[in-house]
C-alpha cells in the first residue's frame, strides 16, 4: 500500500508564484519612477520659466501731470502681479512730462532725451494732443480713454452766479470778452476778461466756441476757417489778459476771487483741476461739452520691440479695470467711457490754435455789384441781380458787429458820369449800417445799359480799399458781375498795371470775383489770383452754390 502525509504537514510555496510576485513591484516601482521623472521634469521647467529666462524688461510709460499720481499707483499694483511675457519678468516704469512736450519731442526730428525714453505708452492729457502729435504709423489703433473731466470755467462765485441766470452759452463768451458784464448784472466789472494761456484747456475751450458759433460739434474744417469762427476765437484772443498758463491764471484768479476790478475774471480749466485747487466757483456754458478724456496711446515705433507692445495694451486695459478705475475717480475724475471721445480733427486743431496765435478780427469787404442790363436777365424766378441782392443780405444777416462791409454798385452812366456808385460806404456792422445797408441793396436796380465798367471801377474800388484798410481783419473787394461787358481797348490790361501800381504789401486787399451765366476775363482771374483771392464762375444765381460763394467771400478770413 502506498503511504499518505499526515494532516499536520504543510505544503511548500512555489518558486512561480514568488518570482511573478517579486516582478509585478518591480513594474509599478518603476511605473512609479518613471512618473515622478516626469513630475520632476515639469516642476524644473516652470521654475526656469518663473526665473525668467530672458532676463527682465522694463516698459517705458510716459503720463501727464494730471493723472500721474493715479497712474503710477496703477502701475505698483501692475508690477506687484510679478507678470511674465515672453519669458520676460516685466514691470512698468512711469515718466511724468507736460502733454505739449511730449508733443514737441515726438514732432521733432530727433527725440530729445531729457524726456526720457521714448515710452512705449503714452497717456496725454486729452486726444488733442494725440492728433496734435499723430505721425503715420506711430499709433497702434484707436486711444481708449481711462479718465475723464469736463472742461469748464474758473469764476468768482458772484460771476458764475450771473452767468447761470443768463444761461450763458460757448457762443457768447466773444461777445461778454469784448464788450461788458452790465447784461448780466456787473456793470462795474468791465468785460469777461477770460484769459487765454497756451494749453489743451484754452484750445479745448476756443473749439468749442467755434461749434457752438458755426452749429458743427465736433468743429469741421470749414466752419473753422469760416469768418464767423475766426472772428470768435480772435475776440476770445485778442481782449484776453495776459496769463502764462492756466496754473498762474488759476492762482491769480484765485487770489482776487470776487473783485470787480480783477484782471482775470475767468479760465478754461478741468473740473478736476478746479476741484483740486479749491476756493472758485465752476460753470459750464452751453452748447458743445468738451473734456479732457486722457487717452492710452499704444505706440509702434521703431523703439518699441513685442514684449514693450504686448505689456503696453496689458497696462492699459489694467488701467480701465474697475479696481483701477477707483483710482481715478477717488481724485475727482469721472469713469472711463466705453467709446472714444469725438474731437475735431487735426487740422482743425490746428487752424483753431493758428487763430488763437495770430488772431483776425474778422473781414472788411466792400461788394461791388454790377447793375448793367445782363444782371436784369431772369434766373429762376426772378433776376440775376434780386438773386445777389438776397444772397448779400442773407449773409449780412450772420455777420457779427466787428465785420466791416460797404456796396457798391458799377454800370455805364451812373449819376455824375462815374463808372461807379457808392450806395453805402463800407463801415463795421453796427446796427445802424445794417439798416443803411438793407435799405440800400432794396434799392438797387438794373440799368438798359450793356457796358458794365468793371474794370474802372473794380480798379477804384481796390484803392479805396487799401486806403481805408482796416488793421487785424481781412480787407478783400467782392466782384459780383455777368460780364464783364467792358469793350475798351486794353481795358483789362491797363486793370492789371494799374491794380499791381496800388498794391500795398504792408495793407493786402483780395480781390474775389463771381462771374455769372458768362465767360469771364483773363483780367479778372488774373487780379483774383495775383491779390490772393477767388474766382468763380457759375451758371445760375438761382443755386446754393451761389449763395455758399458769396457767403464764403464774405466771411472767409
Amino acid at each position: 500500500m502506498g503511504t499518505h502525509r499526515g494532516n499536520g504537514g504543510s505544503r511548500g510555496v512555489s518558486k512561480g508564484l514568488i518570482f511573478t510576485v517579486v516582478a509585478v513591484l518591480l513594474l509599478i516601482v518603476a511605473v512609479g519612477g518613471w512618473f515622478w521623472l516626469g513630475r520632476h521634469s515639469a516642476a524644473q521647467s516652470r521654475t526656469a520659466a518663473a526665473e525668467c529666462v530672458e532676463g527682465p524688461a522694463s516698459v517705458p510709460v510716459t503720463v501727464d501731470p494730471d493723472v500721474a499720481t493715479e497712474v503710477r499707483a496703477a502701475a505698483d499694483r501692475f508690477n506687484a502681479t510679478k507678470q511674465h511675457v515672453l519669458d520676460h519678468c516685466v514691470s512698468i516704469a512711469v515718466t511724468v512730462q507736460p502733454s505739449t512736450a511730449m508733443v514737441a519731442g515726438f514732432t521733432a526730428k530727433s527725440w530729445d532725451t531729457r524726456l526720457g525714453p521714448p515710452p512705449a505708452l503714452w497717456i496725454p492729457d486729452s486726444s488733442r494732443s494725440v492728433q496734435a502729435m499723430r505721425v503715420p504709423g506711430v499709433i497702434q489703433g484707436t486711444p481708449m480713454p481711462i479718465a475723464v473731466t469736463p472742461i469748464v470755467l474758473a469764476v468768482p462765485t458772484q460771476l458764475r452766479q450771473a452767468l447761470q441766470t443768463a444761461k450763458v452759452g460757448w457762443s457768447d463768451l466773444p461777445t461778454l470778452q469784448q464788450g461788458s458784464l452790465s447784461k448780466l448784472g456787473l456793470g462795474s466789472w468791465g468785460s469777461l476778461r477770460m484769459a487765454m494761456p497756451t494749453g489743451d484747456d484754452t484750445l479745448a475751450a476756443a473749439a468749442a466756441v467755434g461749434s457752438a458759433v458755426s452749429g458743427s460739434d465736433p468743429l469741421t474744417d470749414q466752419s473753422a476757417h469760416s469768418g464767423q469762427v475766426v472772428s470768435a476765437i480772435s475776440t476770445l484772443a485778442q481782449n484776453a489778459p495776459k496769463a502764462t498758463d492756466t496754473t498762474t491764471a488759476l492762482t491769480t484768479l484765485a487770489s482776487t476771487s470776487g473783485a470787480a476790478s480783477a484782471p482775470i475774471h475767468a479760465v478754461a480749466v478741468t473740473e478736476q483741476q478746479l476741484g483740486a485747487k479749491g476756493g472758485l466757483a465752476e460753470y459750464a456754458p452751453t452748447g458743445s461739452n468738451p473734456v479732457a478724456d486722457h487717452p492710452a496711446a499704444l505706440l509702434s515705433g521703431t523703439w518699441v520691440d513685442q514684449t514693450q507692445q504686448t505689456v503696453a495694451g496689458m497696462f492699459a486695459d489694467f488701467l480701465r479695470t474697475p479696481a483701477q478705475q477707483q483710482l481715478f475717480t477717488a481724485a475727482g475724475f469721472s469713469a472711463a467711457p466705453p467709446q472714444p471721445v469725438q474731437i475735431p480733427a487735426k487740422t482743425v486743431l490746428e487752424q483753431v490754435h493758428s487763430v488763437l496765435a495770430n488772431p483776425v478780427l474778422g473781414v472788411q469787404s466792400t461788394v461791388l455789384i454790377d447793375t448793367s442790363g445782363a444782371m436784369g436777365t431772369s434766373d429762376g424766378s426772378t433776376t440775376r441781380l434780386t438773386n445777389a441782392v438776397g444772397a448779400i443780405s442773407s449773409t449780412l444777416d450772420t455777420m457779427p458787429p466787428g465785420f466791416g462791409v460797404g456796396v457798391w454798385t458799377c454800370s455805364e452812366n451812373l449819376l455824375g458820369g462815374d463808372p461807379y456808385h457808392i450806395v453805402s460806404k463800407t463801415a463795421p456792422l453796427s446796427q445802424a449800417h445794417r439798416a443803411e445797408l438793407s435799405s440800400a441793396l432794396g434799392n438797387i436796380s438794373p440799368t438798359n445799359f450793356s457796358s458794365d465798367s468793371t474794370y474802372p471801377a473794380l480798379e477804384a474800388a481796390y484803392k479805396s480799399a487799401v486806403n481805408g484798410f482796416a488793421t487785424a481783419r481781412t480787407n478783400s473787394v467782392l466782384l459780383i458781375t455777368a460780364g464783364p461787358g467792358d469793350s475798351s481797348a486794353g481795358a483789362g490790361n491797363q486793370l492789371l498795371t494799374n491794380i499791381t501800381a496800388a498794391t500795398d504789401p504792408a495793407h493786402p486787399v483780395r480781390i474775389n470775383v463771381i462771374v455769372l451765366g458768362n465767360q469771364g476775363a483773363t483780367a479778372l482771374q488774373t487780379v483774383a489770383k495775383q491779390t490772393g483771392g477767388t474766382y468763380t464762375k457759375l451758371a445760375s444765381s438761382d443755386d446754393l452754390a451761389f449763395g455758399t460763394a458769396v457767403n464764403n467771400a464774405l466771411t472767409a478770413p
